[in-house]
């Protein structure tokens, strides 16, 4: 979990937010959350859960300090996306990043390989 948590908060060169597909686990949820309440700094992510089990819910936290949302949501029977991003962002951009998102993962990308 250290790996991906630690992967996901360093920002990118570009600007984009970093993108992970990776199966559930509640243990890396309840870390990124934590993560988040107690940020000082704004990092940009777009995580897609695969294989999540029954009895989860979505959800919508902000920060105030970084001036972020967090946000949960389902896409379909078993996966699930996890955004953090500006509060105020350029919606039209990022549909576009959390569709890249949804099917441009590279094998090469990841906290394993970088």
């Amino acid at each position: 979990m250290q790996a991906m948590t630690g992967w996901l908060h360093m920002p990118r060169g570009d600007g984009h937010p970093k993108v992970l597909e990776c199966d559930f686990s509640p243990t890396e949820l309840e870390g990124l959350i934590r993560a988040f309440a107690t940020a000082t700094g704004p990092v940009n992510f777009v995580v897609t859960f695969c294989n999540c089990s029954d009895g989860i819910v979505p959800f919508k936290l902000a920060n105030v300090l970084t001036g972020e949302r967090f946000k949960f949501r389902r896409l379909d029977v078993d996966k699930w996306r996890l955004v953090r991003c500006p509060s105020e962002r350029d919606e039209a951009e990022w549909a576009v990043w959390e569709a890249e998102a949804a099917g441009t993962f590279d094998a090469h990308e990841g906290p394993e390989n970088e």
